[in-house]
């Protein structure tokens, strides 16, 4: 066979390849199993974090925080700490030039604590030393005396009148409300309604790397790079407490070695003030970096919440009403904890259709550490407390719970809480049929029925419904720029940022798949506030939907850039052009080829630039705020999740032999990628269902350290665990794509819970569930002992 004969037959089946995915309604290179364009720097070990990065000369930053939850400062002794040897200073609010605030929305936190402490997470100050040893001995020998003050670590005894008001204007933060139909009116009719309350804890993210920030002074300015999600909010942040322009400071993310959101809450932002200040005071490069019981204290948590459901149901399993409370434990600050609570009370009632919905929900603040943002974002808390009520209202009406949910779950045509009608992108039929078929439901919910014996398993099921995106709380917008060098390559950059997740990386491929080259020639540039565009916070696992649609938008320019010079180079019409694999030919030629560097050099030689950018913002979603009603969200993502457990009922020890679970994610840009993010988000939730609690005493964190704090390990993954994608495309991502990375971390929790009382009867209405919980639940008469 002749070059050119192996180069045609080579261009027909890329063109066959095509128009196959035309005729389906999708785009080269979308659907495919690419290999991340990370993922090559990981296996050799090269990616550069922050600590990797620290210059000769460099000094550090020690943190040191309160030992009390609430009390005014009376006295700090820094003596001590400033004669140590190799200490340089010891920082203090004295030392901040701009405004001493360290918050994410609400300006209820201090940088560092000037007359008062809150909380044992609130920061006092910093040692600054030639060595990080240094630093942390002195930081040591710091003495404070404080007038101690009461303190509340209950959020229901903080919502009291007669509460002692932890900030001036009160203890809730925030508050939040639906009102859908006439709840008493529902309740009339109802044939049976239950109450029940139920309670989450305290989670902690526990990301492999601490926060840390590393900076350097500048003329006029300083130089910031580290562990962040959000680096414009980081510099914002950072130029308020120096009192400089934000033009004055340059935030780059280094390599992020995990995040779960409390990186895009406020920690980054001390560690990285503090870095900017004592660089700007000392002019020499500062690292400030937390150890792991630094960070698990002084970083924000997931929220604990005590939710009530009363639900008034017909005889023949029909929801008619429901009223719910929720209240949120946000500790001493809100920090995003105000986002939290409104998505929380939209997914009060999960994904259920229930004709009248009343709904209160408030963010308390306690002398607790603060809480913020974490995985799930309020999604985990509300799904297991009306999950558990779906459940306990199937076994007193004694329908079976997968029958129970099918009569009342969310399908095109039907409304959610907020009134908003499902469109025909509501994939959650699908995902129930999946896992119902994989884990044999059916047929094994007949077989446990009437288990006796002192091994018993149980089934347990649970659905989700969850908003895309930011929706009500706030602007949805992101920019992306693709420039295409002189040798080929494409440089995509924006302010979105990569940390473990790999959809940045999908993000590029809907570029790749646009100007089909692929993904391969593609390169990542940092995230630099000096370079790129504010495109808002890289949370909710937004990337995909709203940094997909931006890079998509760049990329069309590019091609209508590319397309008219390949055509001329061609010899052909514009029409008939297409380009895949990095190679441009004629449709209806195919021995007329021209291969991308080629096409590129063109380019260059004719002076064409090849560089465009692409902004996304997401239209407005119509709602009420006094009544929670409207659109709050542009589209969700639905999911389905069987747990099987084994129970042991003689000691109450329980194990997870499966887990079965289906999400609908419009369409998976990158089905490995997908299908990782289910597993991980699976097994992290799973920890939250099982183990995970940070343990406060008196305000104080009793296992801030891996030691004592649990989470799973691969001896803790089901030997049976199957995931699967459903794709039924959305209105608002590329090519139909919903959001996949924080939805699966919701679902292990009630379906664990849900699955343990079906094999015991007990109901465990507190995270985590724990073998000594059911084990009590067994033997009524002993109670639990606390932690």
């Amino acid at each position: 066979m002749q070059e050119g004969d192996h180069l045609s037959e080579q261009i027909s089946q890329l063109l066959d390849s095509l128009r196959e995915k035309a005729e389906r309604g999708e785009l080269l290179y979308i659907g495919e199993n690419i290999v991340r364009v990370d993922s090559l720097e990981k296996v050799l070990g090269n990616p550069v974090y922050t600590a990797d990065l620290i210059p000769k000369g460099t000094i550090y930053a020690k943190l040191f925080h309160s030992s009390i939850p609430h009390g005014v400062i009376k006295v700090m002794e820094i003596g001590g700490a400033k004669t140590h040897p190799g200490v340089l200073g010891v920082m203090t609010h004295k030392d901040i030039p701009g405004l001493n605030e360290s918050s994410a929305v609400l300006p209820d936190r201090q940088l560092f604590a000037d007359s008062m402490v809150r909380s044992t997470a609130d920061i006092l100050g910093a040692v600054v030393a030639e060595t990080a040893s240094a630093a942390a001995d002195a930081a040591a020998r710091i003495k404070v005396e404080y007038e101690p003050l009461p303190a509340i670590f209950d959020p229901l005894e903080a919502l009291k009148p007669d509460a002692i008001k932890i900030h001036p204007k009160g203890n809730i933060a925030r508050q939040m409300k639906i009102r859908k139909g006439n709840v008493d009116e529902g309740f009339a009719k109802s044939h049976l309604i239950l109450e029940k309350t139920y309670r989450t804890q305290f989670q902690d993210a526990t990301p492999l790397e601490p926060e840390m920030g590393l900076a350097i002074p500048e003329d006029g300015g300083v130089r910031v790079i580290g562990s962040m999600q959000s680096p414009h909010h980081t510099q914002a942040a950072v130029a308020k407490v120096l009192g400089l322009p934000q033009e004055k400071v340059r935030v780059i993310q280094a390599v992020t070695g995990g995040a779960f959101g409390p990186k895009s809450d406020e920690t980054p932002y001390d560690v990285c003030s503090t870095a900017a200040l004592a660089a700007v005071k000392y002019r020499r490069p500062v690292f400030c970096g937390m150890d792991r019981e630094d960070s698990m204290v002084m970083h924000t948590k997931r929220h604990p919440f005590v939710i009530s459901h009363k639900t008034g149901v017909t005889s023949d399993g029909m929801l008619l009403a429901d009223e719910s409370r929720i209240v949120g434990d946000t500790g001493a600050y809100a920090s995003l904890g105000v986002f939290v609570v409104v998505r929380a009370t939209f997914h009060t009632v999960g994904a259920y259709e229930v004709p009248n919905v009343k709904a209160d929900s408030y963010l308390v603040y306690t002398d607790n550490t603060y809480a913020g943002s974490l995985r799930g974002f309020g999604g985990p808390q509300a799904i297991f407390a009306i999950e558990s009520q779906m459940e306990e209202l199937a076994r007193r009406l004694g329908i079976d719970p997968l029958e129970f949910r099918l009569r009342n779950m969310l399908v095109p045509g039907k409304r959610n809480a907020t009134s908003a009608v499902m469109d025909s992108s509501c994939g959650l039929p699908q995902c129930v049929e999946k896992v119902v078929a994989s884990s044999r439901y059916r047929e094994k919910a007949a077989r446990y029925r009437n288990q006796t014996g002192s091994v018993r398993r149980g089934l347990g099921l649970a659905l989700l419904m969850h908003g895309n995106s930011l929706g009500p709380e706030g602007n949805d917008y992101g920019a992306v720029h693709i420039e295409i060098l002189s040798d080929g390559t494409v440089s995509v950059g924006s302010g979105l940022t990569e940390y473990g997740t790999g959809a940045v990386s999908g993000m590029m491929q809907v570029a790749s798949s646009v100007l089909g080259v692929p993904l391969s020639r593609f390169k990542l540039e940092r995230p630099d506030t000096s370079k790129h565009r504010e495109s808002g916070p890289t949370v909710a696992s937004r990337v995909i939907v709203i940094g997909g649609n931006a890079s998509k938008l760049a990329a069309e320019k590019l091609r209508e850039k590319i397309l008219p010079l390949a055509a001329e180079m061609l010899k052909t019409e514009r029409n008939r052009v297409a380009i895949a694999d990095g190679v441009a030919f004629d449709r209806l030629n195919l021995s007329a080829t021209l291969d991308w560097d080629d096409l590129v050099k063109e380019a260059y030689r004719r002076g064409i630039g090849l560089r465009e950018e692409g902004y996304f913002m997401a239209p407005q979603a119509p709602w009420d705020q006094e009544i929670g009603q409207g659109t709050p969200y542009l589209q969700y993502t639905w999911g389905a999740l069987v747990a099987e457990v084994e129970v042991d009922m003689d000691t109450g020890y329980y194990k997870v032999v499966g887990v079965h679970a289906a999400y609908d994610v419009g369409k998976a840009v990158n089905p490995a990628g997908v299908l990782g993010q289910i597993y991980g988000g699976t097994v992290q939730g799973l920890g939250y269902a099982m183990m995970e609690e940070l343990i406060h005493r008196e305000g104080s964190v009793v296992n801030p350290n891996l030691g004592d704090y649990y989470i799973p390990t691969s001896m803790d993954i089901p030997q049976e665990f199957k995931a699967f994608i459903v794709e039924v495309p959305g209105p608002l991502g590329p090519f139909g794509a919903k959001i996949i990375a924080e939805p699966p971390i919701v679902l292990p929790g009630p379906a664990l819970r849900n699955a343990v009382l079906n094999a015991t009867g007990v109901s465990v209405d507190d995270l985590p569930v724990t073998s000594e919980k059911v084990l009590m639940g067994m033997r009524p008469q002993q109670a639990p002992r606390t932690a």
